[in-house]
């Protein structure tokens, strides 16, 4: 079967999504499919990747308003001759977007996934009064658009999409065959993602400086990179935790397994969250979580059993929950046990068997050139 990813952001960027797309890509070319992703150039930046899969490369408009079907005429040539059996664009606008013309050009089933953040209410393409109608249109135009959790179901059909068309696949993980790392005795809390807004770490700072008052020697490290990195690294310091607080950048691959194992807790102060992969990766590593009550945190994370949830905007209410965690031994090893267990229902064999059968199913359907585009 050919499977086409098309997307407007991809490695050498690093995030959840572009990590999950090209392993996504590399498993079903292992499983002996022909699969080709669309990704733009990234400018001053070694855009070389290691893989099986096929990758064509395109030139990223200057905008995400004007001109974005530009880069339709690269994606229909690198098609030429081999069509795929199903499109699959990561993103609602504005690779959906592009999309959604490929099928009305073509024919070619059309799959949506949206990360979250292009279809959230309040967020900046909700908001644009060019950009949210192109995002509406893009999804209507989908034959099935994926979610990664229950929590954005609601989102899609005030949209209008319908329940015959949305499909929940959730976000998968890779289980180490050895199990997690004990949990270290040191006071080590984690938290990963994106420096923005959204992801609350000025909330964990605030609650970091409360638990700091009763736990002297715990030690926070904030792993990713972001337009907030600076009004971050200020806070630590006008809270006097600077020095209890590390901001290590982006990591990846064994680094990143390093950083888990030092952890005795991992915790996620979102004020929005779809369904975040570092949540998945800290429960795969045994980790206990507190987490806010939003979004997808609330299906990974089963209060008083793998973690703790709180409300969100609540720094007093994050600090007690993780010294609730982080002062009792016993608790976070049962916690961080079943984690584990949570994590092995969102393994990822098991999602890329899920992506796997929609393909088939969508590529064995009556041609879509009239469909819902």
């Amino acid at each position: 079967m050919r499977i086409g990813f098309y997307t407007f952001s991809f490695l050498p960027i690093i995030g959840g999504a572009e990590i999950l797309l090209h392993g996504l890509a590399e498993s079903l070319t292992q499983r002996g499919h022909e699969v080709t992703v669309w990704a733009p150039k990234v400018r001053g930046e070694d855009n070389r990747v290691s893989a099986r899969y096929r990758l064509c490369r395109y030139a990223r408009p200057s905008s995400k308003r004007f001109g974005v079907r530009q880069t339709l005429p690269r994606v229909l040539l690198a098609a030429w001759g081999r069509r795929p059996d199903v499109l699959h664009c990561h993103g609602a606008y504005p690779a959906g977007y592009v999309g959604a013309t490929f099928k009305r050009l073509t024919g070619v089933p059309l799959v949506i996934r949206p990360h979250g953040s292009d279809i959230l209410p309040g967020e900046w393409i909700d908001r644009h009064p060019r950009l949210a109608p192109r995002m509406r249109h893009a999804l209507l135009a989908a034959d099935v658009v994926v979610v990664q959790g229950a929590s954005l179901v609601e989102r899609l059909r005030q949209l209008g999409v319908s329940g015959q068309h949305l499909r929940i696949i959730h976000n998968g993980v890779h289980l180490s065959p050895g199990g997690p790392a004990p949990l270290p005795r040191a006071p080590s809390i984690l938290a990963m993602g994106s420096l923005a807004e959204k992801k609350g770490f000025d909330i964990l700072l605030r609650a970091f400086s409360r638990i700091r008052e009763r736990v002297p020697a715990a030690r926070l490290t904030i792993a990713g990179e972001g337009p907030e990195r600076g009004r971050l690294t200020q806070m630590a310091s006008s809270f006097g935790i600077a020095d209890a607080v590390t901001f290590p950048g982006v990591l990846i691959g064994e680094e990143k397994e390093v950083l888990f194992s030092r952890a005795r807790i991992f915790v996620s102060s979102s004020r929005r969250e779809p369904f975040a992969n570092a949540n998945l990766e800290a429960m795969a590593a045994g980790r206990p979580i507190v987490a806010t009550r939003v979004g997808g945190n609330v299906e990974m994370v089963e209060h008083e059993v793998s973690g703790l949830l709180v409300e969100p905007e609540d720094p007093e209410g994050l600090a007690k929950a993780i010294l609730r965690v982080l002062e009792d031994e016993k608790r976070a090893e049962v916690m961080g046990r079943a984690a584990r267990r949570q994590a092995e229902t969102f393994s990822w064999d098991g999602m890329v068997d899920k992506y796997e059968g929609l393909y088939r199913e969508l590529a064995m359907a009556p041609m879509s050139a009239a469909g819902r585009a």
